[in-house]
């Protein structure tokens, strides 16, 4: 680390860390409790879990609250102790229809099979201040909401398009097994099972914005939700003993489809398809995903949201973030070297040409005879700034 060279660098680092607690948990309040978080300010403990790849609200409650509300560092904490977990099995593929959804709304249909599902969201009320939710009681006393009754599984809205044979699938990858990229590093170009995979992980509002750079003319995609679901998949792997796949646990997700009208070049217009899954509940990424999942499929070379090497290598917080944060750590050597190289330059351009032994003016500075300067003539003498150039 480049402070510690500073005087007394070590011990400076370290108060400074000491400073960062006091200042997270040396205030007159209380300090806040994981539970507290992860149940009061769950959509920020499920962006953190999403971005960070890791499925563990406890954990990332501790790491938004270690991070002071940071999404982005409290991610970077996550991965880093991912990093330090044993692998030991791998989960089998669900459907997503086993999903008992707490919440599913279709824009594409008013009526769909199982109904509408409005869940706990504010999406339909004004976006005001509530004054009276400094120091009020819980508005939801006396309420029952446990009871979440017998689940029923809802048919997926996008079938009832596939019936039709209106809805263009994506070609299925020619791979035996999906690819992990937290295990390995995307290449390009990248299988679709990757560009999904560094979406779900991808920083919220990095997707959001690449997705709106599509809506606003930067792209071709427009698309129409077919449907978004938040609710709770099963998590299965196969028995070690009996080869029989058992659920273990299940994960609250979000789950986004969305399809796109495809007219040009085609004897049979369908609907092409983009997708979205991420986990906890995070609706704006997951439709960000679903745009563009649909914009990369494209393949196109002109618009940012449909180029895969761009878009991966932006929307990762990670990647993107610590580059941007390590312009705070020295730059000593590098800035220094850039000083003199402009200095270097000032100087040769602004030293005075010698009048030639004929008498004649110096070439630079001569002017043409309407009084204007000679452009011809105003290259310094050795080529200076044009070696400059070069090495630039």
């Amino acid at each position: 680390m480049g402070y510690v060279a500073v005087t007394a660098g070590e011990e400076i680092i370290e108060r400074a860390e000491q400073l960062f607690e006091k200042r997270r948990v040396g205030g007159d309040s209380e300090a806040l409790e994981t539970d507290q978080l992860d149940e009061q300010l769950g959509r920020l403990t499920d962006q953190a879990m999403g971005e960070g790849g890791l499925y563990a609200p406890r954990l990332a409650a501790l790491a938004v609250a270690q991070a002071q509300g940071d999404t982005v560092e409290a991610a970077f904490l996550l991965r880093a102790y991912r990093s330090t977990l044993e692998r030991f099995e791998e989960t089998a593929a669900v459907d997503p229809g086993e999903m008992i959804a707490t919440r599913r709304v279709s824009p594409a249909f008013k009526d769909v099979p199982g109904g509408q599902i409005l869940g706990a969201t504010k999406d339909y009320t004004q976006r005001l201040l509530d004054f009276d939710g400094i120091n009020a009681e819980d508005p939801t006393a006396g309420w029952d909401l446990d009871d979440e009754g017998d689940p029923e599984r809802l048919t997926n809205v996008v079938e009832l398009l596939r019936e039709e044979g209106l809805l263009e699938d994506p070609e299925a990858p020619e791979v035996a097994a999906p690819s992990d990229t937290t295990r390995r590093s995307v290449t390009h170009p990248p299988g679709r099972d990757e560009v999904l995979q560094e979406l779900a992980r991808g920083e919220t509002g990095a997707v959001t914005a690449l997705g709106y750079s599509a809506l606003r003319g930067y792209g071709r995609v427009h698309p129409t939700l077919a449907e978004v679901r938040v609710g709770r998949l099963p998590v299965r792997i196969e028995h070690p003993y009996t080869g029989e796949e058992v659920t273990v646990t299940r994960v609250g997700v979000t789950e986004s489809e969305a399809v796109v009208p495809v007219y040009e070049k085609r004897e049979d217009p369908q609907f092409a398809f983009g997708y979205g899954l991420t986990f906890g509940r995070n609706e704006r990424k997951a439709i960000g995903m679903t745009v563009l999942d649909a914009s990369i499929q494209l393949d196109g070379e002109t618009e940012p949201a449909e180029d895969p090497e761009f878009v991966l290598d932006t929307i990762d917080g990670m990647d993107s973030f610590g580059f941007i944060e390590h312009l705070k750590l020295p730059h000593y050597v590098t800035f220094q070297s850039i000083l003199d190289r402009i200095r270097s330059i000032r100087e040769r351009s602004e030293t005075p040409a010698e009048t030639p032994p004929d008498g004649h003016e110096s070439e630079r500075g001569s002017e043409n005879k309407d009084g204007t300067e000679n452009e011809s003539r105003r290259e310094p003498r050795d080529g200076a700034l044009g070696e400059a150039d070069d090495d630039d």
